[in-house]
């Protein structure tokens, strides 16, 4: 059934620690429905014998149809459960299709988290993606999980004279999206990549909503703010979420020393690992996968799942959205 957000936080919270993961949290998934107004924000739980089952997602229009489809936030999402028992979980997979059916939902998305691989918890089709990197907090001496190549960013970034300032919401907020708009449009961003003003007031304002509050770090020298970041941590994780950084900050290597700050404020936090996500594509060479690369040896898969909950409607949606937009691939929300 689907539960408030208020109710929704206290299931999380009884989870095993090394599931709450943020992004899963009611707080970001109310943040995030500022994306697009036809998202609707819904945290579904089942509880049976003891167990929790808890799946935080959006809900949204089909177009032209009477549908709605199910999609994780930005990010990360999908299920997750306090056991793996097959019993539970098929118990819990049976009610979510029961309400999936009368709430008329055509077809499901899911982005899972790479350190939860959660898609054990999971029914329907599940999908290999890309592969992510985490930096290992709990091990001392962080430089030297690093390559030459990251090293020696930072020491010259600290060497020119940047330094990194965890900044309160407010201030942070006056600075950052400008910034981070800036970055996108400079690298030519698709329009998924940029976040209306109220998404960065309803984000940074987690701590409100009984989640820890977001880690605002911004990179800077003695006259200027050259890059900015979001981390957002959780029990044991932090997740890099958003970053920007002007030409200058780039080429004096002001993220390197963010990410690297980063680390060790999660270690001091007592935190296990820092999740820096992946490339902007699949390819094994993508520019961004090979700067995250630097920073650890640590690897993730990221996968995404599917479950078609009308496959006659789909498939027809399909045919009908071919002939009119070509073919579509092999998007899950081709219509999207």
């Amino acid at each position: 059934m689907l539960v408030t957000p208020a109710k929704a936080a206290d299931v999380l919270r009884r989870l095993p620690a090394e599931l709450q993961a943020p992004s899963l949290h009611p707080y970001y998934l109310l943040a995030d429905a500022e994306r697009d107004r036809g998202l609707s924000p819904c945290f579904f739980v089942h509880e049976e014998g003891g167990e929790s089952y808890y799946h935080a997602f959006h809900t949204e229009p089909v177009p032209g149809t009477e549908f709605v489809d199910v999609q994780s936030a930005y990010g990360y999402g999908g299920p997750v459960a306090s056991t793996t028992d097959p019993a539970f979980l098929q118990s819990a997979s049976a009610v979510w299709k029961d309400w999936c059916q009368e709430k008329k939902v055509l077809v499901e998305f899911i982005r899972f988290h790479p350190l939860l691989e959660n898609w054990r918890f999971f029914s329907g089709d599940i999908f290999d993606d890309r592969m992510t990197v985490w930096i290992d907090l709990a091990v001392p001496g962080l430089m030297a999980q690093y390559t030459t190549r990251v090293r020696t960013a930072v020491r010259k970034a600290l060497k020119s004279g940047l330094h990194v300032e965890w900044w309160a919401a407010a201030e942070f907020r006056a600075v950052f999206p400008e910034l981070y708009t800036d970055t996108m449009r400079a690298i030519g961003a698709d329009d998924e990549y940029f976040f209306p003003p109220s998404y960065f007031e309803r984000l940074l304002t987690g701590a409100a909503e009984g989640a820890g509050a977001p880690w605002l770090a911004i990179c800077r020298d003695d006259r200027k703010v050259l890059a900015g970041a979001i981390f957002l941590p959780g029990a044991e994780m932090v997740e890099y979420h958003l970053s920007a950084a002007n030409v200058e900050g780039k080429s004096r290597g002001a993220t390197n020393l963010i990410l690297h700050e980063a680390a060790l404020r999660g270690q001091l936090a007592g935190k296990r690992r820092l999740h820096l996500g992946g490339g902007s594509n699949a390819a094994p060479a993508n520019p961004l996968l090979f700067f995250k690369a630097g920073f650890s040896s640590q690897r993730a898969r990221f996968r995404i799942g599917r479950q078609i909950h009308e496959p006659q409607a789909y498939s027809a949606l399909k045919v009908y959205w071919a002939s009119r937009h070509g073919a579509s691939g092999n998007r899950i929300l081709f219509y999207r």
